[in-house]
């Protein structure tokens, strides 16, 4: 019981420390910023293809469909 007790009270601390405000910008400049600067520039190849792939399956189905539209304007003209 008394180590619950101790366990609450720490946390408890570390709660109110972590809550003031200096602590926290220190927390997101050293932190929170740089892990997302660091996922960002590790996920941004990946991104940056799954966008280039995507654009092109976009301008494949849009030439598909124009060349469709094509082949049956001109079937209705013959």
């Amino acid at each position: 019981m008394a180590i619950s007790k101790f366990t609450k009270e720490i946390l408890d601390k570390i709660i109110e420390e972590v809550s003031k405000a200096e602590n926290i910008s220190k927390i997101e400049s050293n932190v929170v910023e740089p892990l997302i600067m660091y996922t960002f520039k590790r996920l941004y190849p990946y991104l940056l293809m799954s966008s280039i792939i995507f654009i092109l399956t976009f301008l494949v189905a849009l030439l598909i469909l124009l060349l469709l539209i094509k082949q049956i304007k001109t079937k209705n003209l013959i």
